[in-house]
């Protein structure tokens, strides 16, 4: 008898079809064979003028098709921080959302437990009946909601997932939100170079805000010029990604660089030799140019906090997740 296809070669087939005409036609997808938990890596292009280079960013992702996907709406309860206490579901419901379901085995699950969150691994489930496909990141997932609440998944081969019904990739934004997983790992070396950064900042910025340390200013200025130009030089900060806080510290950096390029050195010692003539206001520049420095890179140390305390819960069925990214008719209000 001859070869033959069967229906999940086909599913399979129009699964990577369809998402492929939903994501940018300049990024590539590539199928892995054989595959242990990862179907596809999408690597991400950008257009610039008549060139379209890498961006050296990449999606993992997990590809499943149906054309039966269920569809409800989930209660949402407020919780405290899981990343200090478990989440006991034991607060009343103050808001709803819809969501589609899928059955995911648990080893799928465990693969993104194993990546860790620096590789995250996206789960596409494409809707064939609907020409949609709805995303979740499975490695949040766990670490944000079946590691808290104590779900023992090596009891069972399958479990269900959540998908907030807004996360689907013929939404608009939804180009920016897989560049936000794309850039993972660029964040994270970020966050890493900056706490370094801060650690030796401090010793430095307490010389550097007292004049009587005068002939070690030129060292240590150099000292912060290289860290800002580094932390700026790292490429996360040109990313298109939706979080304002990496356009707000953007803006931080280029500042302290402009005030640099200034020469604030020679403003510092010129004031700093005022000061010693009697002019009790000529050390301003030197005390204003301290606080940036010194506000900014305990400012830049908290990023990835904030990153593990709030942004890795965005786009999943969380309270704290949808009032970052949620939209309303989605989420909204249980009314009483």
């Amino acid at each position: 008898m001859a070869k033959r296809r069967v229906d999940s070669h086909l599913k399979e087939d129009s699964s990577e079809a369809l998402v492929s005409k939903l994501l940018p036609e300049e990024w590539v997808i590539r199928k892995l064979h054989p595959d242990y938990g990862v179907d596809v890596t999408v690597e991400v292009f950008e257009r610039q003028g008549q060139q379209i280079p890498t961006m050296g960013e990449f999606l993992f992702v997990q590809l499943k098709s149906t054309t039966s996907l269920k569809s409800g709406v989930e209660p949402i309860r407020p919780r405290v921080n899981v990343e200090k206490v478990l989440d006991l579901q034991d607060r009343e419901a103050e808001h709803e959302l819809d969501v589609v379901r899928y059955v995911v085995d648990c080893d799928t699950i465990d693969n993104a437990r194993l990546m860790g969150p620096s590789t995250p691994l996206m789960l596409f489930v494409c809707d064939l009946a609907q020409g949609e496909v709805y995303y979740i990141c499975l490695t949040d997932y766990y670490d944000k909601i079946i590691e808290p609440r104590g779900i023992d998944l090596s009891r069972q081969k399958f479990f269900t997932v959540i998908i907030p019904a807004g996360n689907k990739l013929t939404d608009p934004r939804s180009v920016e939100v897989m560049r936000f997983y794309a850039t993972r790992a660029k964040l994270y070396g970020m966050f890493n170079l900056a706490q370094f950064q801060y650690r030796e900042a401090r010793w430095i910025l307490e010389e550097l805000a007292n004049h009587e340390h005068v002939e070690k200013l030129p060292s240590n200025l150099a000292i912060i010029d290289r860290f800002a130009r580094r932390l700026r030089a790292m490429p996360v900060w040109e990313r298109d990604i939706p979080w304002q806080l990496i356009r707000d510290h953007k803006d931080r950096l280029d500042l302290i660089i402009k005030n640099i390029d200034a020469d604030v050195l020679g403003l510092i010692l010129r004031g700093i030799d005022a000061y010693l003539k009697g002019d009790d206001k000529a050390l301003t520049s030197l005390l204003q140019f301290h606080q940036l420095c010194s506000m900014s890179w305990e400012q830049f140390s908290t990023i990835g906090r904030t990153f593990e305390d709030i942004v890795r819960e965005w786009f999943l069925p969380t309270m704290m997740g949808q009032l970052g990214s949620g939209e309303e008719p989605y989420f909204r209000e249980i009314k009483s």
